[in-house]
């Protein structure tokens, strides 16, 4: 039995990418370029010696998973998440980043 739309939508055509873009925010998924610019970006967005010792993890929806080795620099980024926050969006451009959440992860 084929899938087909509802009868309000047989009229209704969706271009692939505004399908694309509502199951990424159905799924909790950053756009693809918000990563790469955070990614590209990270030494300027974290700062020489935070970024030797902190990675992007994620970007689930508008929350920034950053990953380190040590819980004393986990907790002076803890402190730190309004001002990343607020240099992650200037870097994107938008309103990108809502949260940052820190995670104690060994490299591996």
């Amino acid at each position: 039995m084929p899938i087909e739309p509802l009868p309000e939508d047989r009229e209704t055509l969706q271009t692939l990418g505004r399908s694309l873009d509502h199951l990424r925010r159905t799924l909790g998924l950053a756009r693809p370029d918000t990563v790469r610019i955070l990614t590209d970006s990270w030494q300027h967005l974290m700062g020489a010696d935070l970024a030797a010792v902190s990675r992007l993890h994620s970007l689930r929806g508008t929350t920034l998973v950053v990953a380190v080795e040590d819980p004393a620099v986990a907790e002076h980024l803890r402190w730190q998440r309004s001002e990343l926050v607020g240099a992650a969006n200037a870097l994107c451009g938008c309103d990108a980043v809502t949260d940052v959440e820190i995670r104690i992860a060994p490299r591996g």
